[in-house]
């Protein structure tokens, strides 16, 4: 229950509340005791609502490690909880010690642009994705008093390049060499990334068992870790699939079962190294190892491969996943399609109205 006090000409509200096994009080200084009374309501109704008084004096940087500490942590791979340590390192230094309730929209705005200068647009996109999770969940918890988060936009300076894909001329000239030229075993994980779309983790992972050389599949079940060497699970249930390769590959793995599992003869940074020279080699624009997964999916998808099936084949949740990382990858498509949807649309001679009365 509110006191009032009045002292001089002000009056003075103190609220009182039970967090926990501890009694705690907030207390301010008005010049009417009406907006004493006022705040004292809006207090009083605060924790009703469940925002929780004590708990709030919380800093960000404490709150994310308790969250990350009982929420993620059991539930997410060693070589992922190496990532959201070091997300906590920049959530200190972004937003510094600052308290829960004392957070605003437009101080998270001001921080995250300030941040923006300087980095990418996906690191700063994925950074803010985690930072927003633990507030939602602080929201839930009674730690923030209301949605300070949706209107937070995430922008950048230094926007990212466009995100490397190769184009169907390149895939097929990249595919074609490595078909003649699998001189290391890196070579192998290459053609394997572009002809599947697993991740690098994944395919160093595939062992001689994997691979089924009567059916032409590859299953993934497992991925290596470079962070923490050794063998984790996948990114997550739906990570674990099969995938239906082509006669050339099985024929290719059956002369080269000797590099499985691949990480036991080659790793994340030669692979990427060995990408790098090759595509030099063969004129075409550097690209990361992962942008053989985009190149993949864009290559099916540009072919009319249903996304359904592109969806499951990267072992995506589902389509919108799909659509959300390669929508920017089909504007050629949609445009292609469009051209056709307009020739389809416009009325032939055949159609006219004026042709058909002359031929009645």
């Amino acid at each position: 229950m509110a006191s009032f006090e009045k002292r001089g000409k002000k009056w003075r509200a103190v609220v009182s509340a039970v967090e926990g096994a501890n009694r705690v009080k907030r207390s301010k200084t008005f010049d009417t005791k009406r907006e004493a009374s006022e705040w004292a309501v809006k207090i009083e109704n605060s924790k009703i609502d469940g925002y929780n008084i004590a708990q709030s004096k919380i800093t960000l940087p404490e709150y994310f490690i308790e969250w990350y500490e009982r929420y993620k942590k059991p539930d997410i791979r060693e070589s992922t909880q190496k990532k959201y340590v070091t997300e906590i390192n920049r959530i200190q230094s972004i937003f510094g010690n600052i308290r829960l309730d004392q957070l605003t929209t437009s101080f998270l705005q001001d921080s995250l642009d300030e941040f923006g200068k300087n980095v990418a647009l996906s690191t700063i996109s994925k950074f803010w994705d985690v930072v927003k999770s633990s507030l939602r969940d602080a929201h839930i918890d009674g730690l923030v008093k209301k949605d300070i988060w949706s209107r937070v936009k995430v922008r950048a300076t230094n926007r990212d390049a466009k995100k490397g894909v190769l184009s169907a001329t390149e895939f097929n000239t990249l595919q074609s060499y490595l078909y003649q030229n699998i001189e290391i075993a890196s070579d192998l994980s290459i053609l394997i990334a572009l002809e599947t779309g697993a991740r690098l983790g994944e395919i160093i992972a595939v062992t001689k068992s994997d691979v089924d050389f009567v059916n032409n599949t590859i299953t993934i079940s497992k991925s290596y870790s470079e962070a923490v060497k050794k063998l984790t699970d996948t990114k997550n249930s739906q990570s674990n699939r099969t995938i239906s390769v082509t006669n050339e590959l099985i024929d290719i793995i059956k002369l080269y079962t000797h590099y499985l599992p691949l990480y036991t003869n080659c790793y994340g940074r030669g692979c990427s190294r060995r990408l790098e020279h090759i595509l030099k080699d063969l004129n075409i624009p550097k690209i990361r190892f992962h942008d053989l997964r985009h190149s993949h999916a864009s290559f099916l998808l540009y072919n009319d491969v249903a996304i359904e099936y592109v969806s499951k084949r990267l072992g995506h949740k589902n389509t919108r996943i799909t659509l959300d990382v390669y929508a920017h990858m089909l504007i050629e498509k949609e445009s292609e399609q469009n051209d056709i949807a307009l020739q389809f649309l416009s009325p032939s001679p055949q159609k006219s109205p004026d042709n058909k009365k002359a031929t009645t």
